[in-house]
């Protein structure tokens, strides 16, 4: 257990705990116990079947228990069991469905959350982020994300985000500030947090080069903006993860494509003359044996 809670997966567990116990308490856990519950069977149950038809073994499902987790913390409380647990589910499930060769291509649980909101009309309270709390527990959601974006090296995606999320919104303000004065209210500004250090920050869905992870903040904080600003509703955060996904898939293929092109293009032939040249000392050089 103590080696676990030093990988950056068992320190986002440990932190979510902390952040259950204190939101779980405030918001009640006569619906966040159930609720919560859901999640982590929906998510885990499906990543443990895929482990043995794929393995033929039981693996401890933690990326599961964090997804799981996420769906609880972002869905409201009172959204019905059966759907909590079906979202969790189709979180993971995604993980073996919508994958490349690098792994899976979109934040499991930003997808199953965005499709959910069309197919079960889903509400979405971020209830996990504090909304309904005081503003000192933001001060717990920032301490706990920067433990967790400094384990995973990502400080420079995050600080891109909220500078240029941040900074058009008040850019647009100066404009119209009735159309995003809500966004520097509660619950906008936490649950824009949140998923800027818990969700953003995902490993395998996120860049870790510097350079990559500047313009992955800045696409996801531009594509916030607009969705909000087009009235996507309660999904631009989710979106705002999901296009920023599928642009770095799209990056990485790209990518590799030119490294295949770069390793398999011909070799140049040398002339037989050019050789024999080359062979030649050359007068004011000294040939090494």
């Amino acid at each position: 257990m103590r080696n676990f809670l030093r990988t950056p997966k068992g320190t986002l567990t440990a932190i979510f705990g902390v952040l259950l116990l204190v939101a779980g308490t405030a918001t009640g856990w006569a619906s966040v116990g159930p609720h919560l519950a859901a999640a982590i069977v929906g998510a885990c149950g499906v990543e443990v079947l895929a482990s043995l038809l794929a393995n033929r073994r039981v693996t401890w499902p933690t990326s599961a228990l964090l997804s799981g987790a996420i769906v609880a913390f972002v869905l409201a409380p009172q959204t019905p069991l059966a759907v909590t647990l079906w979202i969790a589910g189709a979180a993971t499930a995604s993980k073996y469905t919508l994958r490349t060769n690098r792994g899976h291509i979109f934040n499991p649980a930003a997808l199953a959350l965005l499709v959910s909101i069309p197919v079960f009309a889903t509400g979405q309270s971020w209830w996990g982020a504090g909304g309904d709390l005081a503003w000192p527990f933001m001060l717990l959601v920032l301490a706990g994300g920067a433990v967790v974006v400094d384990r995973v090296n990502k400080f420079p995606m995050v600080l891109t985000f909220a500078g240029v999320y941040f900074g058009a919104l008040t850019l647009i303000s100066l404009v119209d500030p009735g159309a995003v004065a809500e966004m520097f209210r509660a619950p906008f500004v936490q649950s824009a947090v949140f998923l800027a250090v818990f969700m953003l920050t995902d490993p395998p869905t996120s860049p870790g080069r510097y350079a990559e992870q500047i313009w992955f903040g800045a696409l996801s904080a531009v594509t916030a903006c607009a969705a909000q600003l087009l009235g996507a509703g309660q999904a631009y955060l989710l979106l705002a993860v999901l296009v920023s996904n599928a642009a770095l898939a799209a990056w990485r293929i790209t990518g590799s494509a030119r490294v295949r092109q770069r390793t398999l293009a011909p070799r140049v032939a040398v002339p037989v003359e050019a050789e024999a040249i080359a062979d030649v000392p050359q007068p004011g050089l000294r040939r090494r044996v």
